[in-house]
């Protein structure tokens, strides 16, 4: 059987990393002989980016021609009255081509949507949209086609994988997913595997060289500037700290834009609070190590967000963690100390009194059973393996005929 992984807008953040901890451990799944795993791709230069040398890559060129086909197979799937097998489906096509049994969507894609003719499975993120489809990054359509995937996916797909026992509860409230087509798989984090490997580094050295006032206590947010990030509570929160005479604490942001970095940056401005709040922007995993590693604690504000690999990484780094209450699994609660986000004296009563605590303890776990990451591989083997028992059944089915 012929297993593809398929990889595509892989872009920056949680999303990227997610990914590439992902396949690298792929090329370890243990299958029968006969099974083959590749990768299919539309980004030209994936090899390179995630380090994957030893698996096929197979790569689905996007071309002019290619898009309209896909404006084609729309239009005409609209229309109840023309087969099926008259769409000139580039996608199906490709894959029937190079004779793909199982498709494996890594993330959500819109080319899952073309799929009509392969089994697949995908990994949905965000489950939540229905609650949320009001904020600025799902308008302008995106709230549609993200639907639409899900929907799709719903319908049509051998297995959904999620992030969180709330993320499957999600999919069978707002979407009538049957339970049995959901599995539950932990996000796997890759910056602990980087750090294992450069732990020799001088970390602190690192520190010092983001030209942070060293007088200052340093709270980390590492999170990319969405709007539903909610960057913006934080600002609120440090004006409530100064108000109480608590000039010498920071918030160190990065991550790149996606579409409210000027916003924040213009509000930290118009609140004179630059010496205190700094964007970072992209930095390298060994200077987000050396934050995590040096930082007070870790703070999350965001507005939606069953688990988060930052929230993973905090944990490794033995981090003390305040998340915004109400976004969070239940099982991943006991990790972290929540605050209100209707008020932001809340946050930074509970961070004053974290500085002033002698023993600054965090909450201990066991990160290695907890995302253990051959439990990650025997979640994929078991779907692949559950795939194959199907397709035997339906074999012997249609040979008694």
């Amino acid at each position: 059987m012929k297993t593809a992984f398929f990889v595509s807008g892989l872009g920056s953040g949680g999303i990227y990393n997610q990914t590439k901890g992902l396949l690298k451990l792929i090329k370890n799944l243990e299958l029968d002989n006969n099974d083959h795993i590749c990768i299919i791709t539309d980004e030209k230069k994936i090899s390179f980016d995630l380090g994957i040398d030893v698996i096929e890559i197979i790569y689905f060129k996007k071309t002019f021609l290619k898009r309209l086909m896909f404006s084609l197979v729309e239009i005409i799937k609209k229309n109840r009255f023309i087969s099926r097998e008259l769409i000139l489906n580039p996608f199906q096509n490709f894959l029937k081509k190079n004779k793909i049994d199982l498709l494996i969507f890594v993330q959500p894609s819109f080319y899952s949507l073309y799929c009509d003719g392969v089994q697949f499975i995908i990994n949905i993120w965000n489950t939540e949209i229905k609650k949320y489809y009001n904020l600025k990054e799902f308008i302008n359509g995106k709230y549609e086609y993200q639907n639409k995937i899900i929907n799709f996916s719903v319908e049509k797909a051998f297995r959904i994988i999620v992030f969180t026992e709330k993320n499957k509860k999600d999919l069978q409230k707002f979407y009538n997913c049957e339970p049995e087509k959901i599995v539950i798989q932990n996000l796997t984090p890759i910056l602990p595997n980087v750090y294992e490997k450069h732990k020799d580094k001088d970390f602190l050295k690192i520190f010092n060289g983001l030209n942070l006032n060293s007088e200052f206590q340093w709270f980390f947010y590492p999170a990319q500037f969405w709007p539903h990030k909610n960057h913006k509570y934080l600002i609120d929160v440090m004006n409530d700290l100064i108000k109480k005479n608590n000039d010498k604490i920071g918030f160190i942001f990065c991550g790149p834009d996606k579409g409210n970095l000027n916003y924040i940056k213009q509000t930290i401005k118009k609140e004179n609070l630059a010496k205190n709040i700094k964007i970072l922007g992209f930095i390298t995993d060994d200077e987000i190590i050396s934050i995590y590693k040096n930082c007070v604690a870790v703070i999350m504000p965001t507005c939606l967000g069953r688990s988060s690999l930052p929230l993973l990484e905090s944990l490794f780094f033995k981090k003390k963690i305040f998340y915004s209450k109400g976004t969070l699994d239940n099982h991943l609660k006991k990790y972290v100390e929540e605050f209100e986000l209707d008020n932001p004296a809340n946050l930074s009563s509970k961070l004053l009194e974290y500085i002033n605590k002698k023993d600054k303890k965090s909450y201990e776990i066991d990160y290695e059973d907890e995302f253990n990451e051959n439990k990650f591989k025997r979640n994929y083997e078991n779907i692949i393996n559950d795939f194959k028992k199907l397709m035997r059944k339906m074999e012997k089915c249609l040979n008694r005929k």
